[in-house]
């Protein structure tokens, strides 16, 4: 047989069947379903069951599992790059993309479709009579139309109505017409979604023929011949039809119902589509009542019987009482009779064979069976299809819903995260198929959220390698990056070398150590306010005093003194001495032993202040010894600590305000400030407010802060944490696993808890996107080897 488009007119998001209905297709934008909290799981849950109420009788869901083509990845993976940085981009990218590319990745996508015209009555055989009639140029009679006006005001009404609870758009007619041409297609040479192109309408896409149960020369021919050969002039391909033949009598949601999310778990492309035909309250409960009578009627029958009537009558019974009194309770729901349908293929029958009993293995722990119907396949492979008539076989396979039920099946779940655009940073390691991930640094500003990040994980875990590839891409497409190196090792001194080499980025490195003729002293670095700011955070760390003790007022007119004069830091000393109040004399003794440090000539030496404009600025200071987070927080441990240590917390602070100064320098071009070991700024409140102020206001900036450290008990309170746009929570031990997974805003189940501490491996994370959209991303190694040298931190590398 032939294949034959159901359409014999496309207009605006309707078509115009051969029987003369008109159907209405949307797509629906997919919310990340896996790790959603049970709160979000249950509101979504709650709008798709209105959703499902609105459809009219006549209603079809139908979901495509597409592969993404490379070129479409590649215009995502350079959209929003700047002129300047495109040839650079396009080097430092072409291997990545490559190397994804590699992974064949895939999407789903969700369209619903609502049949208006005239009754349902006769339309089968209506739509086969016309099939004929335009296969042999015959000109016999055709259905009746549905008035056109009707049709377009229906739309237009359902449409507002689904928008009120679902993201929907209405879809063009090419995006229709590829539907049809994919559905012979698939698994033969895909075609792409469409990009402006038409396809004719009316005319069996490549002359398809379909065979039921194949031919006699398939390879490996299966006896049963429950599969579908199709012939193009692309090629041969096979398919397989699956319907749920069987369901629980009862589930739980979330948690166990949610059997469409099923076909993102299979390790290849799944379709799937649920004919809907609704049936009205009080019809429904009239079939109910019929039914419950049947039932009770039959415990007479076993009278007598020493082991009484079987359990599943009891258990029927129950299901009818439960489905009677939701009926009663929402006079406004109908029942809903649907038949479910999952669709494979395979380069051979023995592949289809095997998928459909993989996908049927899937299924089958929480209570659900598929069947392969013998003779089928022909009439079920146009059934997903918008505006095709329902074959009589999905009459022996209807299921009777309502929708919660149907709704509790997450039709509408999807597992997508990261940004629309960007720097191909990993795949999706939760789906069974590749799903690209990128990461866009500047989308957060870009659309008014922040960019900001926070990444945190056990030593070993690849937090600082998904850092370190993130800062790369962001370089080189076209933004800067700011970080202080504490490493002995100078891992980021190394990717200094790796942005100049693999994307010809302008990097400069600052030894602290020897620091030449550079100078941080924020008098000079920074102008007005900011600068007696700064000043004071830096001397009020070296000092340990709080700006409410008279110490800390003391200091701050010395300060404002000497900024007013136009001084230098070193001119405090000086405005101290100066002083008669005895509190200023200590704090010039105080200040006095920090200026004999080694690095002090970084802050109170006469040397040119710091002026950078590179892409990539790299503090690196080895000897920087800093207090511990208990020795910063608890006052009697603090008298412990030494006075280099506090010179370097003091310099960490000052590091951490320039890079600041550097980021928000220029709006036009994304500035992030990397802050690694991020617990040595949080321990002390100037470091903290530091950074509180650089995310709330690097929005506004173009500007982030990438956070790193072990574990999000490292930020202190839940200030810090709220603002912060992105968060990648790499593996924990399982005693941590429940407050990281709260950080998240994941409920600590056993199995979060699982996942995060014996099931995540080393370079894969829990990944919140700024539209919080949670999945585990699996991050890609970097293509060049150069590169990965560069990135990697295990001895075993290095060596």
């Amino acid at each position: 047989e032939g294949a034959v488009t159901p359409a014999r007119r496309l207009e605006a998001n309707r078509v115009w069947a051969w029987d003369g209905s008109v159907w209405a297709v949307w797509r629906v934008g997919l919310p990340t379903y896996p790790f959603a909290s049970t709160d979000d799981k249950l509101a979504l849950h709650a709008r798709v069951r209105e959703a499902l109420v609105a459809l009219p009788a006549d209603a079809q869901l139908i979901s495509t599992c597409v592969p993404v083509p490379a070129e479409e990845l590649a215009r995502r993976v350079s959209a929003g790059v700047p002129a300047r940085a495109a040839e650079r981009w396009r080097r430092a990218a072409s291997a990545d993309l490559a190397a994804l590319v590699g992974y064949g990745c895939v999407e789903r996508r969700l369209y619903v479709a609502a049949r208006n015209g005239p009754p349902r009555a006769g339309t089968v055989l209506a739509a086969a009579v016309e099939s004929v009639a335009r296969r042999f140029g015959a000109g016999g009679p055709r259905p009746a139309r549905a008035d056109g006006r009707v049709a377009v005001q229906a739309t237009r009404d359902l449409g507002q109505r689904l928008e009120r609870v679902l993201h929907v758009t209405p879809v063009a007619p090419p995006e229709i017409a590829w539907l049809y041409r994919r559905a012979v297609l698939r698994g033969i040479a895909d075609p792409p979604p469409p990009a402006g192109h038409t396809t004719p309408v009316g005319t069996p896409p490549d002359d398809a023929v379909l065979w039921e149960g194949g031919r006699g020369d398939d390879p490996d021919r299966p006896r049963h011949r429950r599969y579908l050969r199709i012939d193009t002039e692309r090629g041969t391909g096979y398919q397989a039809t699956a319907v749920v033949s069987e369901m629980p009598s009862a589930f739980q949601h979330p948690g166990g119902g949610e059997w469409f999310t099923v076909a993102d778990l299979a390790p290849f492309g799944v379709d799937w589509g649920a004919r809907i035909h609704a049936v009205g309250n009080a019809e429904a409960q009239l079939r109910a009542r019929r039914q419950q009578r049947q039932l009770t009627a039959q415990y007479a029958e076993y009278e007598g019987e020493p082991a009484g009537p079987p359990r599943s009558l009891a258990a029927a019974l129950d299901g009818v009482d439960d489905e009677q009194a939701a009926l009663a309770a929402n006079p406004g729901d109908p029942e809903l009779q649907v038949t479910i349908a999952f669709s494979v293929t395979g380069r051979t029958p023995a592949e289809v064979d095997a998928r459909a009993a993989q996908l049927g293995d899937l299924l089958q722990p929480w209570g659900y069976a598929v069947h392969r119907p013998t003779g089928g396949q022909v009439a079920l492979h146009p059934a997903a299809l918008p505006g095709a008539a329902a074959p009589p076989v999905c009459d022996d396979y209807t299921q009777h819903l309502l929708p919660r039920d149907l709704a509790a099946g997450a039709p509408v779940a999807g597992s997508a995260v990261g940004d629309p655009r960007g720097i191909p940073i990993g795949v999706d390691a939760h789906s069974g198929q590749a799903r690209a991930v990128l990461i866009d640094p500047a989308h957060g500003p870009a659309t008014n959220r922040s960019g900001s990040l926070g990444v945190f994980g056990a030593l070993g875990s690849g937090k600082s390698y998904f850092v370190k590839r993130l800062a790369l891409g962001t370089v080189a497409r076209g933004g800067r990056v700011v970080t202080l190196d504490r490493t002995a090792s100078g891992e980021y001194v190394r990717l200094a070398g790796a942005m100049a080499a693999d994307a010809g980025a302008d990097t400069c490195v600052v030894d602290l150590d020897e620091p030449g003729d550079v100078g941080l002293d924020p008098l000079r670095v920074f102008a007005g306010e900011d600068g007696i700011r700064v000043a004071l955070g830096f001397l009020t760390l070296l000092t340990r005093t709080t700006p409410s003790d008279v110490d800390g007022a003391v200091l701050a007119a010395a300060v404002r003194r000497v900024a007013a004069g136009g001084g230098r830091l070193v001119d405090v000393l000086a405005a101290l001495e100066s002083t008669a109040d005895p509190e200023a004399v200590g704090l010039r003794r105080k200040l006095a032993v920090h200026a004999d440090q080694p690095l002090a000539q970084l802050v109170f030496g006469d040397r040119p202040p710091l002026r950078l404009d590179a892409d990539y600025i790299c503090f690196h200071a080895a000897g920087l010894s800093l207090p511990d987070r208990d020795a910063v927080v608890h006052e009697h441990l603090a008298r412990q600590v030494l006075p280099e240590q506090l010179f370097a917390q003091a310099l960490l602070y000052l590091v951490a305000a320039v890079a600041r100064a550097l980021t928000f320098a220029d709006p036009r071009t994304f500035g992030a400030t990397l802050v690694d070991e991020a617990w040595a700024l949080t321990a002390s409140p100037q470091g903290r407010q530091l950074l509180l102020d650089s995310i709330r206001d690097g929005r506004k900036h173009n500007a982030a802060v990438w956070l790193l450290s072990q574990h999000p008990d490292d930020l202190g309170d839940d200030a810090l944490s709220h603002l912060l746009g992105m968060r990648a929570l790499f593996r924990q031990s399982r005693g941590a696993a429940p407050a990281a997974l709260r950080f998240m805003g994941l409920d600590a189940t056993d199995d979060l808890v699982g996942l995060l501490s014996a099931e995540l491996q080393t370079g894969q994370c829990l990944f919140r996107d700024v539209a919080d959209r949670i999945g585990v991303v699996q991050v890609l190694p970097a293509a060049s080897s150069d590169v990965r040298a560069a990135l990697d931190t295990t001895p075993e590398a290095a060596a």
